[in-house]
């Protein structure tokens, strides 16, 4: 990795050299710009390891530094090891423990000038520990959450209010000139869809994926809206909700051409120009990364990957292809809905699957209701136990595996059924 020779050697730049920050993985081949001025230097947008929880530390380019919400434990070696001793902006996307348990440790330990959250409530312990730190530091500025934008440093900051205060997640748009990012917090359908109808949802170039990639935390018109280049999914490696779900990884893989994980890629930096250029930098840990010279940034399973023991590869042949997955990474023992089949649609027309058949090699089928649509490039995932269906997550409602393990046909009939595609394992 070249250095710049005009670059002041800031922190960041010593630990770099001192091997204590990762090397660049190549997402953006382009070299950085020459710095004349702050106008011109990258903000960075650093999704801390934090286990199943938040944790985002925005450092820009004047020195300022912003923290979004602090993950369920004290996240303050991984600010020491960032050089971040001062905070601009806390903000606490939503009450819960996994956003705000390390929240009174960063106030106890650094100075924070402004603070923001999503005005619900106190309902936890962990919640009210924080509300009492908060009134012995009267010098931290208290902000509400409405929609507004302010500056923080050379960062413009939009605050996206939750749609219910008593239960939502706030917000924020980072801008740094053309680059920008999206942090949506916890936030869910309903919330989604009221940002997007007040007009608050921007074309972005980094977007986190909400509520650690669950099925409620988003919708296709969010990711149409947003249409990220990158995003970043802060998740805990076999977490017991089984998450990122196969819904959402689809929907981001349509957009964006990097689809990153927390559980796989480590601590992931995103270093964004204000002229839209960015590259990313991947690793285990913050003093101890390593370079990868072919990241690996989508998640397993997919269908570009060879399938393990529990995965059957997919049946590609025509516009339409089935996946099968057995007992996915993470699921609880004994949950059905770890077994799933994704079809995909890979024409360029949409299809209606009403009351097309899915069914295994002894005939145990699910119905598609009408009025079902599969719109190209996008998929629709068949749960093996129960749930309510959505459009996009269906559910057969078994209390028994349907799928075997040691080998089964997946076979997708239309209304007449006729065969549209067999997929063997």
């Amino acid at each position: 990795m070249g250095i710049e020779r005009d670059h002041p050697l800031t922190l960041r730049s010593l630990l770099l050299l001192a091997g204590l920050l990762p090397v660049q993985a190549q997402i953006e081949a382009q070299p950085p710009p020459q710095v004349g001025g702050s106008s011109s230097r990258p903000v960075e947008i650093t999704f801390v390891d934090a286990g199943q929880g938040d944790a985002v530390v925005i450092q820009g380019p004047t020195g300022e530094a912003i923290m979004v919400d602090a993950g369920s434990a004290s996240p303050l070696q991984a600010l020491s090891r960032l050089g971040v001793d001062s905070l601009g902006l806390l903000v606490a996307s939503r009450p819960h423990r996994d956003h705000i348990g390390g929240m009174d440790a960063v106030l106890t330990a650094r100075p924070v000038a402004r603070y923001l959250d999503s005005g619900a409530p106190t309902e936890s312990p962990v919640h009210e520990r924080l509300h009492a730190t908060l009134e012995r530091l009267p010098a931290v500025e208290r902000l509400s959450p409405a929609d507004t934008a302010f500056r923080v440093g050379a960062l413009t900051i939009e605050v996206l209010a939750p749609g219910d205060p008593h239960a939502g997640s706030v917000g924020l748009v980072v801008r740094h000139g053309a680059f920008s990012v999206l942090l949506p917090g916890d936030a869910e359908r309903e919330e989604l869809a009221t940002w997007l109808r007040r007009g608050l949802v921007p074309d972005v170039t980094v977007l986190k994926a909400s509520d650690h990639g669950s099925r409620g935390g988003f919708t296709h018109a969010f990711v149409d809206a947003a249409s990220p280049e990158v995003v970043v999914i802060s998740v805990g490696g076999e977490n017991i909700r089984g998450l990122p779900r196969p819904e959402a990884l689809s929907a981001y893989r349509q957009h964006a051409g990097h689809v990153l994980r927390t559980d796989l890629d480590g601590h992931i930096t995103v270093r964004g120009f204000p002229d839209g250029r960015y590259d990313v930098l991947t690793g285990e840990t913050l003093d101890d990364r390593q370079p990868r010279a072919e990241p690996q940034h989508d998640s397993a399973p997919s269908a570009l990957d060879p399938p393990g023991p529990d995965e059957a590869a997919p049946d590609t042949a025509g516009p339409i292809s089935i996946e099968v997955v057995i007992a996915a990474p993470g699921t609880r023992p004994g949950d059905l809905n770890g077994d799933y089949a994704t079809i995909t649609n890979r024409g360029d027309e949409t299809l209606d699957l009403s009351r097309w058949s899915l069914c295994d090699l002894t005939t145990r089928c699910f119905r598609f209701p009408a009025g079902t649509a599969l719109r190209p490039g996008r998929d629709v995932v068949v749960y093996t136990g129960y749930g309510l269906p959505d459009g996009v997550s269906f559910f057969m409602n078994n209390d028994r595996r349907v799928w075997n393990e040691n080998g089964d046909e997946a076979t997708l009939y239309d209304q007449a059924g006729r065969t549209v595609v067999r997929h063997v394992y």
